[in-house]
C-alpha cells in the first residue's frame, strides 16, 4: 500500500518540477542569479585566485576547461529542458499513463545524470591542476561558504524537525 503513495509523491514532485523549469524564464551568464546548481568553478577560483596561490598559467587552463565546458553542457541542457518539457506535458493531462509518466522520469533522470556528469568531469579537470595545498584550501573556502550559508537559513536536505520518511515496502 506504500508503494502507491510514493509514485504519487514522485508525480507530484516531478510536476512541480517540470512546471517550474517550463516556467523560468532563461537566465543570462551576466546576471547575479544564474541557473541552479552549483556556481562555476572558473569563478570560485577567479574570486579566490591570490588566497590560494593561483598561478597565471594554472588561472588560464582554467578559463580554457571551463569554456570547453560550457559549451559541451549547452545541448546537455538543453536535453534535459526537453525532457522536463515531455513530463510537463504528460502531467498536464486529465488522466495519464503512468508507465509513460514513469518512463519519462527515467528520460529526466538520464538526461539530469548526464549533466551531473559533465560537470564531475569538469571539476576533476580542474582539481588536477591544483597542488594539494591548493585543493585543501578550496576545500576550507566551500565549507565556510556553506556554514555561512547554513547561518543564513539556507539547509541542504529536509529540515531537522522533519518526519522520518516512511519504511521501504
Amino acid at each position: 500500500m506504500k508503494r502507491p503513495w510514493r509514485i504519487l509523491v514522485a508525480v507530484a514532485s516531478l510536476a512541480a518540477l517540470a512546471g517550474g523549469a517550463a516556467a523560468e524564464p532563461e537566465r543570462s551568464p551576466g546576471r547575479r542569479f544564474g541557473p541552479p546548481g552549483p556556481p562555476p568553478i572558473d569563478r570560485i577560483l577567479a574570486r579566490h585566485a591570490e588566497e590560494l596561490g593561483l598561478s597565471e598559467e594554472v588561472q588560464a587552463k582554467v578559463r580554457t576547461l571551463a569554456a570547453d565546458a560550457e559549451a559541451e553542457s549547452k545541448p546537455l541542457r538543453a536535453a534535459l529542458d526537453a525532457q522536463r518539457e515531455a513530463m510537463h506535458a504528460l502531467l498536464i493531462q486529465d488522466a495519464p499513463d503512468p508507465d509513460a509518466v514513469l518512463h519519462q522520469a527515467d528520460l529526466v533522470g538520464a538526461a539530469e545524470t548526464a549533466l551531473h556528469k559533465q560537470r564531475l568531469r569538469t571539476l576533476l579537470a580542474v582539481r588536477a591542476l591544483l597542488t594539494p595545498e591548493q585543493r585543501r584550501e578550496l576545500v576550507r573556502i566551500f565549507e565556510e561558504k556553506r556554514r555561512h550559508m547554513e547561518e543564513r537559513g539556507f539547509r541542504r536536505g529536509p529540515p531537522p524537525d522533519a518526519p522520518d520518511a516512511p519504511d521501504a515496502p
